[in-house]
């Protein structure tokens, strides 16, 4: 090969070089180009289109609430883009139901949302006029109904000893062994450490205040193999019993 032919291919390399650098660079630019299309359909389609959006709402859970009252306060309006759904605002607007103890909600792709409701359960009842309020063991009324349900005790506590003698009062359920629940008609809290429990045949409990709850439970369930009217747990360590 002579010296020319040699410089003549050197400078048809040279003279191709900033071609291909363009090639190369054009490819990089298609490529992002095509990408950032990519990506913004994609955007589209899910914040914009009515291709991912809302055909249904599905409510699970209710019973003490209807599902078409839940679906009303979830206000998810149809062909919302599911992306756009706030499911946290939902879930507010959903658990402030009286009944409704917590809520979770989430979306079901491509075109659903789902509600789980988790309802309050009753504990006990409190009067209401000629009703009776449903209260969960954290105090929340949550329903009124016509007649007591069977089952549940009745709760009073003075309207001036307010809220913590309503709690202490139910708490103090939390620790009566079955077998008293089963006779149990009223619990009352004269305040938060004076609480009874009224039983069938005329019998009393004084409970006292929610602590040693379970030591309380043992003890009462030792003392009722005895006849009597009162049954003092209040202090379990020295308990009493008595005839009226």
């Amino acid at each position: 090969m002579t010296a020319s032919a040699t410089t003549g291919r050197l400078v048809d390399r040279r003279a191709g070089a900033p071609r291909a650098r363009r090639w190369s660079r054009l490819r990089v630019i298609v490529v992002l180009g095509l990408l950032l299309a990519l990506v913004g359909t994609a955007g589209w389609v899910v914040l914009e289109s009515t291709l991912l959006s809302v055909r249904s709402v599905q409510v699970a859970g209710a019973s003490r609430v209807t599902p078409a009252q839940v679906l009303a306060v979830a206000d998810v309006a149809p062909a919302t883009p599911l992306a756009r759904v706030d499911t946290g605002a939902v879930a507010r607007r959903v658990g402030a139901l009286a009944a409704v103890r917590s809520v979770s909600v989430s979306r079901q792709w491509p075109r659903s949302v789902r509600i789980v409701v988790h309802e309050r359960v009753p504990a006990a009842v409190q009067r209401s006029g000629p009703a009776y309020l449903l209260v969960d063991p954290t105090g929340v009324a949550f329903a009124t109904v016509s007649r007591r349900p069977k089952g549940l005790p009745l709760v009073t506590a003075p309207v001036a000893a307010g809220e913590p003698a309503l709690r202490a009062a139910l708490a103090v359920l939390t620790s009566v062994p079955d077998a008293v629940r089963r006779q149990l008609v009223e619990v009352r809290a004269a305040s938060p450490e004076q609480v009874t429990l009224r039983l069938t045949r005329d019998r009393t409990v004084m409970w006292g205040s929610p602590e040693r709850g379970d030591r309380k439970a043992a003890v009462l369930t030792a003392l009722m193999s005895q006849r009597a009217t009162v049954y003092d747990v209040s202090a379990p360590d020295s308990p009493t019993t008595r005839q009226h």
